[in-house]
């Protein structure tokens, strides 16, 4: 596309000393504004991207990849069923539940949160929340001993410790002679997990016994979750899992109970995406403005140019190579000190932490007290390619302008 005539005529122009101190400036503003959009670009990727991670790492350590329950939510002779998807090559684990909507009460506080009923034994094979018990285990749990398990966040809004004993109420009423009552239950405060995360605060174990005499389920449960070899075969695989069930069993995937919350952020990302492009979209217009500055500086020597036999495409090949120099270099300097940036983004925070004493995450209200990163080669191929993209089209009307130029109108006054 570019001539060698071309290229040494717009590099020259790119490294000259311009007369003009004012072309020279707004270049310099050009090249700094390519410079902090892609920076800028390169590090709030990064860190969303290590936000995104740890929010999914978080989340999908305690939840099964899939959920499979039976015809009209309750699940007969569960332990066969069980064996028959244990047997099957995709399933890692297969752990029973029930799970149901209630309310904690103690004097003067409730909440409302979700209540699983589950298998310690088997439970471990499926959620890695005995991974993440700040107290106690999930061992604690025993058949008849009424025992439950509560989040850190849940625990310090309702004043609770280990011990404690707090009423657990259902959404189902108790008809007696001397009246309606809501069901409900004492249990004991045996333990408390953290998985930083918005599970910590509203959700709790119980044993499955006891789940099943409080939903009075009989030997029954509401179905089976799953741990698959593959997380992100759990909508491919389920459906097919669910059919060796009785008939009328539903599958559900953790991108269905979980999924709104990652499209969120993938939304949020793209957003914030699309707002920092806007700063190298800025700095994309001002190419135009030097080029089109630098053309009316030139016209003498296009003109000469021309006169000299240079083509129209010669003379607008000069000024794309000088406006698309420009944006290399700053696409370049961007992505060249972003990396380092986003890559020790949590080590340089820490660092200011430290100097000015104070906190940006304070563990006590946040889920994390350092700031995560990842850098994925993906979004650096896609914020050079933009900033290239913007910076060739920048390129284009100053240098038809200049290719336009007619070179017996020029010499005339010269």
């Amino acid at each position: 596309m570019f001539k060698p005539l071309s290229l040494y005529i717009g590099l020259r122009y790119t490294r000259a000393k311009r007369r003009n101190q004012y072309i020279s400036f707004v270049s310099l503003v050009s090249l700094l504004g390519m410079v902090l959009g892609v920076f800028a670009l390169v590090v709030v990727l990064s860190v969303m991207n290590g936000f995104e991670a740890e929010l999914q790492g978080r989340i999908l350590s305690v939840v099964p990849h899939g959920f499979i329950d039976g015809p009209d939510g309750r699940l007969p002779q569960w332990q066969k069923w069980s064996k028959k998807l244990e047997s099957e090559p995709s399933v890692s684990a297969v752990a029973p539940y029930i799970e149901g909507n209630v309310m904690l009460n103690r004097p003067g506080m409730a909440r409302g949160v979700q209540l699983l009923a589950v298998e310690p034994e088997a439970e471990t094979g499926v959620s890695g929340i005995a991974q993440h018990m700040l107290a106690g285990s999930l061992e604690d749990l025993s058949a008849g001993s009424y025992r439950i398990i509560i989040g850190n966040i849940l625990a310090r809004n309702m004043g609770l410790s280990p011990g404690d004993v707090i009423t657990v109420l259902l959404p189902k009423v108790t008809i007696t002679p001397v009246g309606v009552f809501p069901r409900s239950k004492r249990f004991t405060v045996a333990g408390i997990f953290s998985v930083g995360a918005q599970l910590d605060g509203s959700t709790v174990f119980i044993h499955l016994q006891d789940g099943q005499k409080l939903f009075q389920f009989g030997e029954n449960v509401k179905g089976l979750r799953l741990e698959l070899d593959d997380l992100f075969a759990a909508n491919r695989l389920l459906p097919d899992l669910a059919g060796i069930l009785p008939v009328g069993s539903t599958a559900k995937a953790w991108s269905e109970t979980q999924g709104s919350l990652f499209r969120a952020v993938k939304m949020e990302k793209t957003m914030v995406s699309l707002l920092l492009l806007i700063i190298v979209a800025i700095a994309a217009f001002n190419i135009v403005s030097i080029l089109t500055m630098m053309v009316a500086d030139k016209r003498a020597d296009i003109a000469v140019l021309r006169t000299m036999g240079a083509s129209p495409q010669t003379i607008m090949s000069v000024f794309m190579v000088q406006g698309i120099t420009v944006g290399i270099i700053g696409i370049a300097l961007g992505i060249g000190v972003g990396i380092p940036v986003a890559m020790n983004i949590g080590t340089i925070v820490s660092w200011f932490e430290s100097l000015l004493g104070g906190q940006v995450f304070n563990p006590q209200v946040y889920f994390i007290s350092r700031i995560p990163s990842l850098l994925k080669w993906d979004d650096i191929f896609m914020i050079a390619s933009c900033g290239g993209v913007l910076s060739v089209l920048a390129t284009l009307y100053p240098a038809w302008r200049a290719a336009s130029i007619e070179p017996a109108e020029v010499l005339r006054y010269e």
